[in-house]
């Protein structure tokens, strides 16, 4: 087995969540990201880095010599015309979990692989779950580096100098946490990279080149100009670069990071290119709406005895600082005004197509009306409905209208809701009144984390429980569904 090896096969933790219990009857299903790079050396040839992120709390996790963690098997397979090439299996076991907090982690491996076409297999199996273990197959193309100028891109969450030893993130003096999305919203203001560029004596007339940086606006509506550099390099076998482009001024797109090396003759030896998606609403609080000229396509499209509804029913997409903004601006009671905050809205949200984008809402807003609205919230103004307008219909919907002994209920299943992947929300009706659904609990970030949920929508016929009853006080029942439900995802 020809396997690039770091000293030891590491783990490192990125980022903590809290929960209020490790065992529980819920048996999860791994949730796991994965991201692959080509890259070179002189020395070893093509080599393909695999990099592996794991959501900490979608593993099992036991005792032992009084440590709590999780143990996961990896196996990673090569194969050329249904030949193994290469073959890794090895045993991971998670950060240690210390005062309640499970940690999110990677694993990142590299093997040395010819150029060529493979069949790539990753096998995933946690070892203290009853879970089928999770796989992967795909074809991967090694291309040939040795005798051509190339680069070799990585979109980073953070890069820092190498401090000390090599470490799992350590790329020839730098430690480079991978981004595992392309997806950039509001709180990033930076788009840290990392870029390797080889050979690039081959075809030099002197050891002088150039790379150029620059985002290209997929709209092709945008000055880019602001978002061209040059750095200038001497030339080596492998030439590291570790830079980062400033996002905050970016408005809400989808753009193109693209890297070409040049001659001075400005030709392009090579090019590496990144697609990715910006959304920034914080530069609403900058534009001058007040002043703006209404056009006349969205003076028509609202009507006058509801402006301030429309404005209202922006509150779910916007921002902490656009939803002050919102309300001061529906003390005014000034229709004018907020026709033309909806269309700086858009401006912004939308700049390529805002009249489209606007209609497009309008449409989902009155669909929400009819969907969940009650007889005192708007459609918009219910959880339900929030949550529609600001991730987009489900992908899948669990309906539970009676039960023997929970209130009634939905759980709401995405397949994708930006970088993150299946997240659910659970909505009940404590009430039993119609459309009065309430967010009970959700798995994804920044929404109502309630991990005693299955207490809660049991409530109606179980008595109540102590905090340490380890089934949340959500005993065995006929007909209780709602956690094999939510399990199934």
């Amino acid at each position: 087995m020809n396997i690039i090896k770091l000293e030891m096969k590491f783990i490192v933790a990125i980022c903590a969540i809290l929960i209020t219990g490790i065992a529980t009857s819920q048996v999860p299903k791994v949730k796991v990201y994965l991201d692959e790079t080509q890259l070179y050396t002189p020395e070893e040839g093509n080599y393909y880095q695999v990099q592996l992120l794991f959501e900490g709390p979608s593993l099992q996790y036991v005792t032992k010599d009084s440590s709590v963690f999780a143990e996961l098997q990896i196996t990673q397979l090569f194969s050329q015309n249904d030949t193994i090439v290469q073959s890794d299996r090895y045993n991971l076991s998670s950060p240690e979990v210390k005062d309640s907090a499970v940690l999110n982690f990677y694993d990142i491996q590299r093997y040395v692989l010819s150029p060529g076409t493979y069949d790539y297999s990753l096998i995933i199996q946690d070892l203290n779950s009853e879970q089928e273990p999770i796989s992967l197959d795909k074809e991967i193309e090694i291309k040939p580096y040795k005798n051509e100028i190339r680069t070799s891109f990585m979109a980073a969450e953070t890069i820092q100098v190498t401090d000390g030893e090599q470490n799992l993130f350590s790329q020839f003096g730098y430690d480079v946490t991978p981004m595992m999305s392309n997806y950039y919203p509001s709180e990033f203001n930076v788009l840290p990279y990392y870029l390797e560029v080889y050979n690039t004596s081959l075809y030099l007339d002197d050891s002088v080149y150039i790379v150029q940086e620059k985002l290209i606006s997929n709209s092709n509506e945008l000055d880019m100009e602001p978002y061209i550099r040059y750095y200038r390099y001497q030339d080596t076998p492998i030439q590291p670069i570790a830079k980062y482009v400033n996002i905050s001024e970016l408005p809400t797109g989808s753009y193109t990071l693209e890297l070409n090396v040049l001659d001075r003759n400005k030709i392009v030896l090579a090019r590496s290119s990144y697609d990715f998606e910006r959304s920034n609403s914080k530069e609403i609080d900058n534009v001058a709406f007040e002043v703006a000229i209404l056009n006349p396509n969205f003076d028509s499209s609202i009507p006058m005895d509801s402006t301030d509804y429309y404005v209202a029913s922006l509150i779910p997409i916007a921002q902490q600082t656009e939803v002050r903004n919102i309300l001061n601006l529906l003390k005014k009671n000034d229709s004018i005004l907020n026709k033309k905050y909806i269309q700086a809205f858009w401006q912004v949200s939308a700049p390529s197509h805002p009249y489209e984008g606007w209609m497009r809402y309008k449409a989902e807003v009155k669909n929400i009306e009819r969907l969940f609205a009650t007889n005192y919230q708007d459609g918009f103004e219910t959880d339900r409905g929030r949550v529609y307008l600001a991730y987009g219909p489900p992908s899948s919907i669990i309906e539970r209208p009676s039960s023997p002994s929970e209130y009634p209920y939905e759980i709401w299943q995405y397949d994708k809701i930006n970088r993150f992947r299946n997240r659910r929300f659970i909505f009940y009706s404590s009430t039993n009144l119609g459309n009065d659904y309430k967010l009970l609990h959700s798995d994804m970030r920044g929404e109502l984390q309630n991990y005693r949920w299955k207490y809660e929508l049991n409530r109606r016929n179980t008595p109540g429980a102590g905090l340490d009853d380890p089934s949340g006080g959500a005993i065995d029942h006929f007909g209780g569904n709602s956690s094999r439900y939510y399990r199934s995802y």
